[in-house]
């Protein structure tokens, strides 16, 4: 099977409006989705990002300049992520679509991993790293 991320896209304004009640229930969905992707082999791997932000690189000329973000007043910000096994692209959304990510303005990028260059890439850095050991 193929592994395909699912980039969550949040529309923070949407999450403001909930109560306690609404996000543990919303939580609760999360972890039950993600027992049943686990059931049927799906499930690969989960990573929720961080709503503090970070730090975005921007060019400027010659030289990457950084500045905090991205922020919560966003419009759309990535939250996490999931990766995921499926026969096609088809059967990919079909899982995307059961996700309870899809609620107000959120959205779900469906992108298909490049297992094959990342493993190439991983290898040539082992092989020029024997190379100077060596």
């Amino acid at each position: 099977m193929t592994q395909y991320m699912l980039v969550l896209h949040d529309a923070p304004a949407d999450y403001a409006e909930l109560g306690l009640q609404e996000l543990s229930a919303l939580v609760q969905r999360y972890v039950d989705w993600v027992e049943d992707l686990k059931r049927s082999g799906h499930f690969v791997a989960s990573y929720k990002l961080g709503a503090e932000g970070g730090r975005m690189l921007t060019p400027e000329s010659t030289r990457p300049v950084p500045s905090d973000g991205p922020y919560a007043e966003a419009k759309d910000v990535i939250g996490g992520a999931f990766v995921i096994a499926a026969r096609d692209l088809d059967e990919a959304e079909a899982i995307a679509r059961t996700s309870p990510h899809l609620r107000g303005r959120n959205r779900i990028e469906i992108r298909v991993v490049d297992e094959e260059s990342c493993e190439a890439v991983i290898e040539e850095a082992r092989r020029e790293r024997g190379a100077v050991h060596a």
